[in-house]
């Protein structure tokens, strides 16, 4: 395991060298003597337990088996609101005003660089009433966007769509994605007549295709919209707005990839087979089209667990990555279709998807976790999945396999990244020199030199780790990205056993030249003003440039997570907490 940084404490901040002063002999022997006490504290460091994994990079790769690849982390940015739906009594917290409330981010990249994020909308937030009260709770109103008066997190009724064309620098909306403020009536009618940020949505995905034109599909649970974009998403390029995906299927959580020219694949989580689809069973069913919109063949199940897929851009396959049942135990495994799916519909039909192949164990049951596929044009896929077999709240696992065939042979192994603690929801993007990253929120138990578990007042955050051409057995070198904590356990989640405040997932990407990451989280701040035992939660951009040491940037209170150093005007002790 890597080892934990100490902290750093300031002695003094104005010894300073002064050559007429008959102190300054004593002086440099106290320099002297602390640097020699400063260095065995430094070697001891090396071997301690760590709450930041940030320290001597040297050290640390020599004693990682693999190529380790580090970054220099930038400034994390918060996605933002448009300035006139901004408001200060909307029961956001002081200085995050300016930011989208929402969870559960999907990123994606085109071939230009150009960023895509879309998140999870706060359906508790569009008002203090909703108009599911008698169901949800709260008081019995409609929804609102952007209104004066009502305290709505809500800029429109699109679920978020976030662009930016400066790899990550700054964020924006995407076209025809302007505020629409006004109630659900509004949004009914803007549906039809209006921009693509009226129509209603809950939670979406993003995939790009070999032309570089944008899939956004955005969930209403009941079906589906489709807005469609080029230009780095500053050209609407649907036909019409509010595009009705027109499937049969209820759905959860979208996925979305997309290859070639207007080639869409599309997973959904239904969780029972439609009534329309009663010649096939199954939770998550498999949708296709070849005309980047509908119609989508229908009713071709893919029976397992929780699931998602990936494509090759210009190639012709296409990879599903499952959980083979929704059960306590089991195995990951893997659907593979090498001629981008075709043959699944309209009847149920296998087409050209392969028997699945089972790339390694499940000894858990963790809460939502989904096992994540992806791939690049060179024949190389990665899963990566959390494992729990100690339980929810116990020490958990994480798993990874390696394909540099297209899945036809396979390699697996731990690559758990605590002795004891939890990696949740584990990212893998893959370059096409065969650079893989994993990222994953974490929560070290070991953490302020504890030997308990999952308690109150432990810190959850954003991790990474990447290899080049990774084999069995290599180690990810995981480090903290983010100096400031995700989240901080609650005393009622410790006595629930509550993982999930980070919700089910986030995202990375690899730049087109593969010389930086970019990662797109969430950070919960402040308590929820209308959800007992919730918070605000925000999402966040980070981007990571390939460096030749791993570096964050300090944050608000200019604590930061890399070794501290020390110059002729200061020093600075290590200390481990």
């Amino acid at each position: 395991m890597a080892s934990r940084s100490p902290d750093a404490i300031l002695v003094a901040d104005d010894v300073s060298v002064d050559s007429t002063s008959g102190k300054n002999e004593l002086n440099f022997a106290m320099v002297a003597t602390v640097a020699v006490a400063f260095t065995t504290l430094l070697l001891a460091a090396i071997w301690g337990p760590s709450v930041s994994n940030g320290l001597n990079e040297t050290q640390t790769q020599e004693s990682f088996k693999g190529d380790q690849i580090y970054f220099t982390w930038n400034e994390p940015e918060y996605m933002p609101r448009h300035d006139e739906c901004i408001d200060a009594n909307n029961g956001q917290d002081a200085g995050y005003e300016g930011y989208g409330i929402g969870y559960e981010p999907s990123l994606s990249i085109d071939s230009e660089g150009n960023l895509f994020v879309t998140a999870h909308k706060d359906l508790r937030w569009g008002g203090e009433g909703n108009p599911f009260a008698p169901v949800i709770g709260g008081d019995l109103d409609t929804w609102y966007a952007c209104e004066d008066g009502e305290m709505t997190s809500w800029d429109y009724w699109a679920s978020w769509f976030w662009i930016s064309n400066d790899n990550g620098e700054t964020w924006g909306h995407g076209d025809n994605f302007e505020p629409t403020p006004g109630t659900l009536v509004n949004s009914a009618i803007g549906s039809a007549t209006g921009s693509g940020s009226e129509c209603l949505g809950d939670e979406g995905d993003i995939a790009v295709d070999a032309n570089d034109v944008v899939y956004y599909l955005d969930t209403t649970l009941e079906d589906n919209w489709w807005h469609l974009f080029e230009d780095g998403g500053n050209t609407y390029a649907s036909p019409s707005v509010c595009e009705r995906m027109n499937t049969m299927a209820a759905d959860d959580r979208p996925w979305v990839a997309a290859q070639g020219d207007g080639i869409i694949h599309y997973l959904g989580n239904s969780g029972a087979s439609p009534p329309e689809c009663s010649g096939d069973v199954g939770r998550y069913w498999y949708y296709h089209s070849e005309t980047g919109r509908a119609p989508f063949s229908q009713c071709y199940a893919m029976p397992g667990g929780w699931s998602t897929i990936s494509s090759q851009n210009n190639g012709p396959y296409v990879f599903v990555a499952q959980e083979d049942a929704d059960s306590a135990t089991g195995v990951v495994q893997v659907r593979i279709s090498d001629e981008y799916g075709r043959g699944t519909g309209p009847s149920p039909s296998e087409g050209t998807w392969q028997s699945p192949v089972e790339v390694g164990p499940r000894e858990g049951n963790c809460p939502e976790g989904y096992p994540v596929v992806n791939n690049n044009e060179g024949g190389m896929v990665v899963v990566t999945w959390a494992d729990c077999p100690n339980g929810n709240t116990g020490a958990w696992e994480m798993r990874i396999a390696v394909s540099y065939d297209n899945g036809t042979s396979w390699e697996s192994w731990n690559t758990t990244a605590f002795d004891r603690g939890i990696n949740m929801y584990p990212f893998v993007s893959i370059s096409e020199d065969q650079m893989v990253s994993v990222a994953f929120y974490g929560l070290d138990f070991d953490q302020k030199n504890s030997d308990d578990g999952y308690v109150a007042g432990k810190d959850w955050y954003l991790y990474a780790g990447a290899l080049h051409h990774p084999m069995e057995g290599d180690e990810w070198d995981f480090r903290i990205v983010d100096p400031t904590p995700l989240h901080t356990v609650t005393e009622y989640e410790e006595s629930s056993g509550d993982t999930h405040a980070l919700h089910d997932f986030f995202e990375t990407v690899i730049s087109p030249d593969g010389s930086w990451v970019g990662i797109a989280y969430q950070e919960n701040v402040g308590l929820h003003p209308f959800e007992e035992n919730e918070e605000q939660r925000y999402i966040k951009f980070v981007r990571g440039d390939m460096s030749t040491k791993h570096s964050i940037v300090a944050d608000s209170e200019g604590s930061s997570m890399m070794m501290p150093m020390f110059g002729v005007n200061e020093l600075i002790l290590a200390t481990r907490t």
